[in-house]
């Protein structure tokens, strides 16, 4: 199926069903709850729970990682908690919190974050984690944050003509997660032209899953 014909595909009765609830929504809900209920990162256990409980329930985990030695216990004790409550994690996502949603000409601080966060998770796991760092800072910004990983990129790819094509090399940022946030911009733009809806972050994932979910 070309590109051109997914525009054909992207109906109002398709947007309609991606902005209402998924039967996923109550466990999302879950996470959305712990994250604005516990929003900083000085309580290890509370960094414990967000960080396990997203990874998991997202099949983001950080415990997958390049050297494991010792149990996974022992490796969210010892290593993921410490290094992200010295972190200034909470520092990064209230610089990304100045802008109220991405636009191709306000998405400097939440690239931004997200660069930090990957960074910041591959010094502690030794493996690139922008699926897992896009998840993560989603939950606690839902409306900033798109979510990155292989089936959304995968779907994204069968709508070029609509959310354009890869944007220059910026080294300040995740590249790979720079190219998709401009996309998602461009296809919530061009969804917002065509219907008048503008999609959130969530929606526009649950679009790209019902894309992917057409070519398996």
């Amino acid at each position: 199926m070309s590109s051109n014909s997914y525009m054909s595909r992207i109906t109002r009765q398709l947007i309609k069903k991606c902005s209402k609830e998924s039967p996923w929504h109550f466990g999302n809900k879950v996470l959305y709850d712990l994250c604005r209920n516990h929003p900083d990162h000085r309580d290890k256990s509370v960094v414990i729970a967000k960080i396990w409980l997203i990874g998991r329930a997202y099949a983001a985990v950080i415990e997958r990682r390049k050297n494991k030695e010792g149990g996974n216990g022992d490796f969210y004790l010892e290593e993921v908690a410490p290094k992200v409550c010295k972190s200034k994690i909470d520092t990064w996502i209230e610089n990304a919190s100045v802008h109220r949603s991405p636009s191709l000409n306000s998405i400097t601080k939440i690239l931004s974050a997200h660069g930090n966060l990957t960074a910041l998770f591959n010094d502690i796991s030794g493996l690139e984690k922008r699926s897992l760092a896009s998840k993560y800072l989603h939950f606690h910004k839902p409306n900033l944050f798109f979510i990155y990983d292989t089936r959304a990129v995968a779907a994204m790819r069968k709508l070029s003509d609509i959310a354009g094509h890869a944007v220059p090399r910026d080294d300040l940022f995740d590249n790979e997660y720079h190219k998709f946030t401009n996309k998602c911009i461009s296809l919530r733009d061009r969804i917002k032209k065509d219907y008048g809806v503008t999609l959130n972050p969530r929606q526009i994932d649950n679009l790209l899953l019902e894309i992917y979910s057409e070519n398996k």
